[in-house]
């Protein structure tokens, strides 16, 4: 596992949604927010929206998705970070104190799978059966909220970026930036809802983009070799798909001496199945990413198939093609979700 700085990151890759406790109450007179949800609640110092549906759970759902959308189509699209939601307010729980009121409005939110600040205030049932549900966020909370998670996720890109020249040209380094994005991602999303709670609260605000450190990360990438190396290949078919696969991330391969290197192997195997009269072949590559400084293993990773043919020859020859296959299509997505989850220490 790659060793990096002690660091905590908070991110927000989607918006879910929850339901309340509460009971819709049915045939009394329709409260006033149902038409207008800002008759209860002060426009100035709340975000609302209302949602209906044949039941509550429904309706609370409408009502969220309702809220969000006041957001624009950022508040679920914009964020490409891979660290999960649960993962971030894990992080977060050492960050803040058990006492913190934003630690707890974010653990609250996730018990909830919903957006942090947001809640359902009220629930009502009509005489014809359709459930409204009413979703609000108090501005000046909320806005706290926001702010508190986007300096949060500044203070990690400053800790993760600030790197010497030795540490930035490594896979730690490249891992640091491609986590930096992550977070960039993020905080624009944070912003974009921040600022439409509090309007103008953004201003001045210069918060990088997560392209902004993918670039960088991908001019560290240009500068480590890895050099790729496979027992019982077949004309470097399997080689070849890892280091194109590499090449294709934007990192160089070969080199005699270089300190990073994808070692596998291809292993096949004759196997049966009562009945059947294809041959059939299993296949195994398994491939380890090494520093061989400290003889870390860094990436483990193995794909496995079967193919079968009327003849052994070509079963073999459908095997070679189905992993390297599967090596070009999975391999650096893996890897890159890998690199995204690593543990900071």
């Amino acid at each position: 596992m790659l060793k990096v700085k002690n660091l905590r990151l908070i991110t927000i890759p989607w918006i879910l949604f929850f339901s309340c406790g509460s009971t819709p109450r049915g045939n009394s007179a329709e409260p006033a927010w149902i038409s207008d949800p800002y008759a209860t609640y002060d426009r100035t110092a709340y975000i609302a929206a209302v949602g209906y549906g044949p039941v509550r759970d429904t309706a609370e759902k409408a009502a969220i998705t309702n809220l969000s959308s006041i957001f624009g189509q950022s508040i679920t699209s914009e964020s490409t970070a891979n660290y999960t939601y649960t993962q971030a307010v894990e992080a977060s729980s050492a960050a803040w104190t058990e006492e913190s009121g934003i630690a707890q409005e974010v653990k609250t939110s996730v018990a909830m799978d919903t957006l942090i600040g947001a809640e359902i205030k009220d629930v009502w049932k009509g005489t014809d059966g359709t459930c409204y549900a009413l979703a609000v966020m108090d501005r000046a909370k909320t806005s706290l909220i926001y702010s508190e998670l986007i300096q949060q996720n500044l203070g990690t890109i400053a800790a993760l970026t600030n790197l010497s020249g030795a540490e930035k040209q490594s896979l730690e380094g490249f891992i640091n930036y491609y986590q930096a994005a992550a977070l960039a991602d993020a905080n624009r999303v944070f912003a974009n809802v921040r600022n439409v709670i509090s309007p103008g609260s953004m201003a001045g605000e210069n918060l990088k983009t997560g392209n902004d450190y993918r670039i960088e990360a991908g001019k560290i990438a240009k500068d480590i070799p890895i050099a790729v190396i496979v027992e019982n290949d077949r004309q470097n078919r399997i080689g070849g798909a890892f280091a194109g696969a590499l090449t294709s991330a934007g990192f160089r391969t070969g080199g005699k001496d270089s300190r990073y290197v994808l070692r596998a192997s291809f292993f096949m195997e004759e196997i049966s199945f009562l009945n059947n009269p294809y041959r059939w072949i299993r296949y195994v590559v398994d491939a380890s990413l090494v520093d061989t400084t400290t003889g870390t293993v860094l990436f483990p990773y193995t794909v496995n198939d079967r193919e079968g043919h009327t003849s052994i020859a070509e079963a073999e020859n459908r095997a070679v093609r189905s992993a390297e296959s599967l090596i070009k299509e999975r391999y650096m997505n893996d890897l890159g979700v890998f690199l995204s989850r690593s543990k900071t220490k």
